[in-house]
């Protein structure tokens, strides 16, 4: 191989090679997607909910990992209030799911708030058992986890009073999500 073949065999070598890996990483990706179970709500209000869980198996509390999506389907932006998603756990079996609020103030729903334009999509990663001003405590067992997301009409009055110059809706209603089926065998 001459002086100039040399550099041009290492061109098509790295060429190759990081072709081969971006598709490597590619069909690794798809292959996670694929496996990651989701659920979606109709929508309601503009607003649908979606519910994402990596596994449906799960042996550390402090790892479940959970994903919150909100679609807006809707023509207007709406703000969305994440402090205000809350779970529902029923078991399957003898396992029971208990909920212990945290001592101390209520954390305010406005925490986290933001703006969800329309045909947009938003995802809300939730690591742990934490909801809201809680914890949840799951015994080993078979569980239906669904998410609830609830904003009283009268919060959409006091936003109108606090921020009357906002031209961004707070969506209001109730919606709860599918439910998937989660085992906790710690």
């Amino acid at each position: 191989m001459g002086k100039t073949g040399i550099p041009n065999f290492l061109c098509l070598y790295l060429l190759i090679l990081s072709i081969a890996l971006g598709v490597g990483y590619s069909y690794a990706q798809n292959r996670l997607n694929e496996l990651a179970i989701e659920t979606w709500t109709q929508p309601i209000n503009g607003l649908r909910l979606g519910l994402r869980i990596p596994t449906t198996n799960s042996k550390d509390s402090n790892t479940f990992q959970l994903s919150v999506l909100f679609e807006n389907l809707g023509n207007e932006k709406l703000i969305i209030l994440p402090e205000s998603i809350h779970r529902n756990y029923q078991s399957r079996d003898q396992g029971t799911a208990k909920y212990v609020p945290f001592p101390g103030p209520r954390i305010s729903p406005w925490k986290d708030a933001f703006t969800l334009l329309p045909d947009r999509k938003n995802e809300i990663k939730l690591i742990g058992m934490r909801d809201g001003d809680g914890l949840w405590i799951l015994e080993p067992g078979t569980y239906d986890l669904s998410i609830r997301y609830i904003i009283p009409q009268d919060w959409a009055a006091a936003y109108g009073r606090d921020f009357p110059n906002s031209k961004v809706q707070l969506w209001t209603g109730s919606i709860e999500s599918g439910k998937l089926t989660i085992k906790f065998q710690p």
